[in-house]
């Protein structure tokens, strides 16, 4: 299990998490025996190319600073997916919940990423008539 302190005093230091981008907006994920799902993020470049092997070789090692992650992970959070911290090869994780990690995170974002992040739940996506028939 990877130890949470020295991955967070890390983040605190270079305020960007890694990550291993799929294809455009989508990222490695991992899922439990329970079905819970996580995207695992890395403090380092180098730890996130170390991972890139296996069911994710041909990943693309992606940098994420924390204003655009503050705003992701309260998406991850509405969707019910979680933060596993640097997994092991051995696929044993160190989960972070999305919310609680937010919480972390959103302080120390600056305001480089541009997107709306107020808590109001309309996304002002105009889904068109008859998206949400009732049953």
């Amino acid at each position: 299990m990877k130890a949470l302190e020295p991955f967070l005093e890390t983040l605190a230091e270079t305020h960007k998490v890694w990550l291993l981008g799929a294809m455009d907006g989508m990222f490695a994920m991992l899922e439990d025996g329970d079905g819970n799902s996580y995207i695992p993020v890395w403090e380092s470049e180098d730890l996130a190319h170390k991972a890139a092997v296996g069911d994710w070789e041909g990943y693309e090692v992606t940098e994420m600073g924390f204003s655009e992650l503050a705003v992701w992970l309260k998406e991850l959070s509405r969707d019910d997916i979680d933060i596993a911290v640097s997994p092991e090869k051995d696929g044993e994780i160190t989960a972070i919940a999305s919310d609680k990690f937010r919480q972390w995170v959103k302080p120390q974002a600056d305001d480089s990423y541009h997107e709306d992040d107020d808590d109001d739940p309309d996304d002002g996506y105009d889904y068109g008539e008859g998206w949400a028939q009732p049953w």
